[in-house]
């Protein structure tokens, strides 16, 4: 999935406010009314799905992205129900997988826990159309500075509920913001929607650390069948290149084979013959179609002919750990360790400003801890009043700023843990986030909007700077939690819910 759709597809919820800002259902109304783009746009939809116009009147457009655009409807046949439903339209061009996954978690997920779901699916040809029950909410930005504490322990309780409801089915939601948790004030419900860049939480890399290589050499040699090479491997096979990897591999081999396997190994290693340094070009081309490959094979053959040093110019103790890094650090070379490497890929799917740590380092073993991650980033916009509270453009500058906040050696540390190397300057020390927040709402322009808002007081409601001067340590105690750095002891859904924040 490119980043252009996940950051242009603009979610249901963002889409489900009416264009005049009201959070109240429109009332069915001429199609006459309204724009020409959107009347056509209609008449699309109707033609595209005939099954819409059998059953559903559209009133109205309410959201666009760029793969998909929603429209508030209510039933054609049956003016009598009030009512109204989010008609989700999909692009022909998205992937069928991720339509499928989206409508399976509104499926087996929503419904319950503050979890949208979903009444109905209809399709023709390539065509997509998700029918959602309409949910009328306020905009976050308009309540964010008026909420009370009490209204804010609410609001995350609640969105805590909606995560740990997802997370049961080991799913990721993976754009959890303000937008898709929507939030009605008078009526005191939420509802957390778009699942769009919802996928299945891989397997956890502690379960797959367990088995060490020698355990899977002593598997594969039980069976008698050879464990398949990955794409990097088999060329370092073909080409005759050792990695460090595969020499630490043999010497842990008599430590922990049983008698006899290592000569089924010997034996098996003598059956293989490896191709001569000057190998044929057009050979090698024939086995690497990469061009970039083929650049890298090109110089592993120079290398071991001797052509180009492999040793780089400065001594080894200058770099801590040499041994185990590459060796062509500020040279015009690729070591061999370098070669052995595979491409990394990592989902990095979400909105800008919400990613976690190890989403913006490219972690390949992520988690349901990236949503409570952007739970956390929601938390620290009540408890400051700024909204977005991270502005950025790219994942440097992601990067960047959470440094500046949690502190260039705390995050250098939480890298390594999912094993990332971070190197930052200047040292930049960690900010307190209880003298943060509470600087950043009682900045002069808060301050004022605050007594602005003061008149637009919400029946039942306490205001809104009752508590915020005297605000307890509990609160920001769970923030810390929620923003830990390393996603494999920040807290979850189930634990935060039962922190003394709600519980006193």
């Amino acid at each position: 999935m490119s980043e252009t759709e996940t950051l242009s597809d603009r979610s249901v919820a963002e889409s489900m406010d009416n264009v005049d800002g009201s959070k109240k259902p429109c009332p069915p109304s001429t199609q006459e009314a309204l724009p020409i783009d959107v009347q056509e746009e209609i008449e699309c939809l109707y033609e595209f799905v005939p099954e819409v116009a059998q059953h559903f009147k559209i009133v109205n457009k309410i959201g666009e992205g760029t793969f998909s655009s929603v429209f508030q409807a209510c039933l054609r046949h049956h003016p009598e129900v009030k009512q109204q439903f989010a008609l989700k339209h999909i692009i022909p061009t998205s992937h069928p997988s991720r339509i499928e996954g989206e409508l399976r978690c509104l499926q087996e997920i929503g419904g319950c826990e503050n979890v949208i779901g979903v009444e109905l699916c209809i399709r023709n040809r390539d065509h997509v159309v998700i029918v959602m029950p309409y949910f009328a909410h306020d905009k976050f930005p308009d309540y964010v500075l008026e909420m009370s504490l009490t209204e804010v322990r609410d609001y995350m309780r609640n969105l805590l509920i909606a995560l740990r409801r997802v997370h049961k089915f080991d799913i990721i939601h993976r754009d959890v913001k303000p937008s898709n948790f929507l939030y009605n004030r008078e009526t005191q419900q939420f509802s957390l929607v778009d699942f769009g860049l919802a996928h299945q939480a891989p397997v956890c890399l502690m379960k797959k650390c367990k088995t060490s290589p020698s355990v899977d050499v002593k598997l594969a040699d039980k069976h008698h069948k050879s464990v398949p090479l990955s794409p990097s491997k088999k060329y370092l096979q073909d080409n005759n290149v050792k990695s460090p990897a595969s020499t630490d591999m043999k010497r842990e081999q008599p430590s922990e084979l049983k008698p006899g396997a290592s000569g089924k190994l010997a034996a098996h290693r003598r059956q293989y013959t490896p191709p001569t340094a000057n190998l044929d070009m057009l050979h090698l081309s024939n086995k690497i179609k990469s061009p970039r490959r083929m650049l890298l094979a090109k110089r592993a053959l120079m290398i071991k002919e001797g052509h180009v040093s492999s040793k780089p110019r400065s001594s080894s103790s200058s770099r801590p750990g040499s041994q185990n890094t590459c060796q062509c650090f500020g040279q015009p070379m690729v070591c061999s360790i370098c070669v052995a490497r595979s491409n990394q890929t990592a989902p990095r799917a979400g909105t800008p400003g919400f990613r976690s740590p190890e989403v913006l380092m490219k972690c390949p073993d992520q988690s349901t801890a990236v949503d409570i991650w952007s739970a956390g980033v929601i938390f620290m916009s009540l408890l400051s009043g700024r909204y977005p509270f991270f502005r950025a453009n790219d994942d440097v500058t992601a990067l960047a700023q959470i440094i500046s906040i949690m502190g260039s050696e705390e995050v250098k540390v939480a890298a390594k843990t999912f094993g990332k190397h971070l190197t930052c300057s200047p040292v930049t020390p960690a900010v307190d986030l209880k003298r943060l927040c509470v600087k950043l709402r009682s900045a002069p322009s808060l301050a004022a909007g605050n007594q602005a808002q003061k008149n637009t007081h919400i029946p039942n409601k306490e205001n809104s700077t009752d508590l915020w001067e005297n605000i307890s340590d509990c609160g920001f105690d769970l923030l810390k939690s929620l923003l830990d750095l390393n996603p494999a002891t920040r807290i979850t859904a189930e634990e935060a819910l039962r922190h003394p924040f709600f519980v006193d």
